[in-house]
């Protein structure tokens, strides 16, 4: 009897120090457990880590933001208004809840945005962590310029030309068939083109009627006759006309123009140069052919009109002219003998 009160009184002992001791060990598995942190130190104790191909790329807060972060790594590949037809990633992407290890260093949990950006900084690189490769059709509205047709006018001279009426430009949408690997494209081909408005090309009138005045100077050629004589317009410097003439070059040509600045053509801008000096020259390059003193070639100096077939330019010296071209070159410095020379004209003195 003794005995067995001595062995039931060790059980009495016996059980509470054992609760205590499954009770101690809970609160040691607790304080223990382990779990990630946020940059700020914020403690996560469920984190669900993002995979591509089965391996770990980084943790986030929950299953939501996993998806969240591959959506939007998607969107950000996607070309903006574009048609998708397809979408392939060359490796799975999948969550889940992560394994963390008792006892070592917590591990970091990124934010939504801050993963999203970890992941497109690692793609563009040589070694990105996944590829995504986007097949879609991309539109776009794309001007088309108009052209130009050309009137014969028998009212204008030769080589003088009038604008009738001005174009319009168009408008198209072309469409692309795209293929992007990681937001940079691979390939672009056009399947597709649209009008939404016509292009109206511009009329020009183009002279067609002969200079009478021209003819009889191209029989001259540079020899000295009675179509090179005539009297100096004025006195003055001509290097001081060919200099202020080069402040231009650059500016546009303009059929009927007579602007230094916003554009001219060739009489026009003669004329235009000569006035600045006190000199009025007549509007036409044919005209102006006829003006001023004739001299040779190899007497030609600065300021010295040169003229040719419908066509008329200022010398510069050195063999070289300064004059309205055309539309595509503008005001600009030539060769002398670009073109055959009719006569040249010495204006001042």
């Amino acid at each position: 009897m003794i005995s067995s009160l001595k062995n039931n009184k060790k059980l009495l002992i016996a059980v509470p120090v054992a609760v205590a001791l499954i009770a101690a060990l809970a609160v040691v598995m607790t304080l223990t457990k382990p779990y990630a942190v946020y940059a700020d130190g914020t403690k996560v104790e469920h984190p669900y880590a993002v995979e591509a191909g089965g391996e770990e790329l980084f943790l986030v807060k929950d299953s939501a933001t996993a998806e969240k972060v591959i959506e939007t790594v998607m969107d950000k590949y996607s070309p903006s208004g574009a048609q998708i037809n397809s979408i392939t990633v060359d490796k799975k992407l999948s969550s889940e809840a992560a394994h963390l290890k008792r006892g070592s260093e917590p591990e970091t949990v990124m934010t939504a945005d801050e993963a999203v950006d970890y992941v497109l900084t690692q793609n563009s690189t040589d070694d990105p962590l996944f590829c995504v490769t986007i097949s879609s059709e991309v539109g776009s509205l794309q001007n088309v310029e108009a052209g130009k047709t050309y009137e014969d006018n028998k009212d204008m001279y030769e080589g003088d030309q009038k604008v009738k009426s001005e174009g319009k430009n168009g408008n198209q949408i072309v469409t692309n068939q795209v293929v992007s690997v990681n937001g940079s494209v691979m390939t672009s081909e056009v399947v597709d083109t649209a009008v939404v408005s016509e292009a109206v090309n511009s009329v020009i009138y183009k002279g067609t009627k002969e200079k009478k005045e021209e003819v009889t100077a191209s029989a001259s050629g540079d020899k000295s006759s009675s179509s090179m004589g005539g009297t100096v317009l004025g006195s003055g410097s001509g290097a001081a006309v060919a200099s202020y003439g080069l402040q231009f070059v650059g500016n546009p040509y303009v059929s009927g123009g007579t602007s230094l600045t916003n554009g001219a053509d060739c009489s026009g801008f003669t004329q235009s140069v000569y006035a600045r000096f006190g000199i009025s020259l007549p509007r036409t390059s044919g005209a102006q052919a006829g003006v001023g003193k004739g001299v040779s070639y190899s007497e030609a100096k600065a300021g010295d009109l040169i003229c040719y077939s419908g066509h008329v330019a200022i010398y510069i010296g050195g063999g070289k002219i300064v004059h309205a071209a055309n539309s595509r070159k503008g005001i600009c410095v030539s060769n002398a003998k670009y073109a055959p020379i009719l006569t040249v004209r010495r204006i001042i003195e």
